[in-house]
């Protein structure tokens, strides 16, 4: 299975588990749970021309805390999306602001 397909499989494992309450977890480690697979020191394993480093996010669009909870929603290909059922809407901005601040 590729590592795409394993990330949508968990996403989707998890959703059907019922996580849906913010954890109160610390955006470094909900990053290090949803995301450090596919972007490991914020780089891009499906995609190497779309890391979380600013030049490559702002080239995308990608500005804010805000813009990077809202890719978690809809992301683009090769993204798995993380509904609110599995990143709650407060947990979505802690990655985030922790994406903005740490990847520069």
């Amino acid at each position: 299975m590729n590592r795409h397909l394993a990330w949508v499989a968990f996403a989707a494992a998890i959703t059907a588990a019922g996580c849906s309450r913010d954890s109160g977890a610390s955006g470094a480690a909900l990053f290090a749970l949803h995301c450090a697979g596919c972007h490991p020191d914020g780089g891009n394993t499906v995609n190497p021309k779309k890391t979380l480093r600013a030049a490559d996010r702002e080239a995308n669009g990608i500005r804010t805390a805000g813009d990077v909870a809202a890719l978690i929603r809809n992301p683009g290909p090769g993204m798995p999306m993380f509904s609110p059922g599995v990143i709650p809407p407060g947990e979505a901005k802690r990655i985030g602001t922790y994406v903005v601040t740490t990847f520069r």
